[in-house]
């Protein structure tokens, strides 16, 4: 069996490395030019669902790689008010040695991509696909063509796998606007970070709809581009963030992270000083897009995992895990006797759940409806 998978993201990659391990031929297919293109967002939790998919997809050496360049695990999740006055916190028992409970996304898919160099082909744009008695005909925008036996959509929340195994499917724009920015962690911003910015993933809002994440990212093994940093994030919509997409999307680096700064002046001193002290150059916005149902589809030779099948907001903070579990289902599904019609029913049934659970949490969080 040959199964070619369109998307080098989390998902991709690590089924890519189950099926790889099992003995299966495997091509995967990327659009970007390069590992280093793309701007996604910077610290990814994992979960122990992740962490469980991990183990079960990835061949002994590179799960090694994935754990040696994660970062050390933290111990907090918390909540405050622009002045930084505690909302919420909740602390969990220090992780063990070789867990794996949040990674910085470019060191993370790197470590994925060990030992896949036969495997990989960047540059390679999927356009579309006819299903025939004998497999899966793939094309690419380039003009040039594929062929597998099984075809998976991992390309993501605007995946075209998708748009044409199910047209009909409603991804919704739900109104919120991310803005990811980095602060290096130097010995001067550790020294004026709050102690629970350091701790583990702590939340600011103002209680009218702005609000800024801020994850601590430190290394166990940095990658060569950049060390220990602070991941923030601000949230709101254009209302909120005083912005239209026309212009927010048109602005620079220097200047989104000029709005960042603009939009906290009046909050707590510490949550400026930090924020002043970011990478200008590291700023981009992002729209959050979800759908309500998850999608069902029957193909006995295309499917999908990951945000191709079930986007959903970050405000469950299971996207990248649900993903890694379904790359786990879906290699247990090609490397034995199984359908796929019985993977799609399980991965449907579980992201549901996530999804919905996603859409509640980021009413409450981001401050907004949105229709169902």
């Amino acid at each position: 069996m040959k199964v070619a998978i369109v998307g080098a993201g989390i998902g991709g990659l690590a089924l890519a490395q189950g099926l790889a391990k099992a003995g299966v031929d495997v091509a995967v297919y990327e659009r970007d030019p390069s590992p280093q293109h793309r701007k996604q967002g910077y610290r990814i939790h994992i979960s122990n669902v992740g962490e469980q998919a991990l183990a079960e997809t990835l061949p002994d050496a590179v799960r090694r790689r994935v754990i040696a360049t994660a970062t050390h695990p933290g111990d907090l999740v918390a909540g405050f008010d622009a002045q930084l006055n505690t909302q919420f916190e909740q602390v969990f028992p220090v992780a063990g040695p070789d867990a794996v409970t949040s990674v910085d996304r470019y060191a993370f898919r790197r470590a994925l991509m060990t030992g896949l160099d036969d495997v990989l082909q960047f540059g390679r744009q999927f356009s579309s696909y006819a299903e025939t008695d004998e497999g899966v005909e793939i094309a690419f925008a380039d003009g040039s063509s594929a062929t597998a036996d099984v075809l998976v959509g991992a390309d993501g929340v605007g995946s075209r796998v998708r748009s044409q195994l199910v047209p009909s499917q409603d991804v919704r724009d739900i109104g919120v606007r991310c803005i990811y920015g980095k602060v290096p962690l130097t010995s001067a911003v550790r020294s004026l970070a709050p102690e629970a910015f350091l701790r583990g993933f702590c939340f600011v809002g103002d209680g009218a709809g702005l609000g800024t994440a801020f994850g601590p990212v430190m290394f166990r093994e940095p990658p060569a581009e950049y060390g220990d940093y602070l991941m923030a994030v601000l949230t709101g919509t254009n209302a909120v963030l005083g912005a239209s997409d026309e212009e927010l999307f048109a602005m620079s680096p220097g200047d989104l992270w000029a709005l960042v700064q603009r939009l906290v002046g009046d909050w707590h001193p510490s949550v400026r000083a930090l924020l002043d002290a970011g990478e200008p150059e590291a700023a981009f916005p992002i729209t959050l897009r979800t759908c309500i149902t998850v999608p069902t589809w029957s193909s006995s030779r295309v499917t999908m995992l990951g945000d191709a099948v079930h986007p959903m907001t970050p405000a469950a903070g299971a996207g990248a895990n649900t993903a890694l579990w379904d790359a786990a289902r879906l290699t247990r599904a090609l490397t034995s006797e199984e359908d796929l019609a019985t993977y799609q029913k399980d991965v449907v049934a579980n992201g549901q759940a996530i999804v919905t659970e996603s859409l509640h949490n980021a009413e409450r969080l981001f401050n907004v409806s949105i229709p169902v």
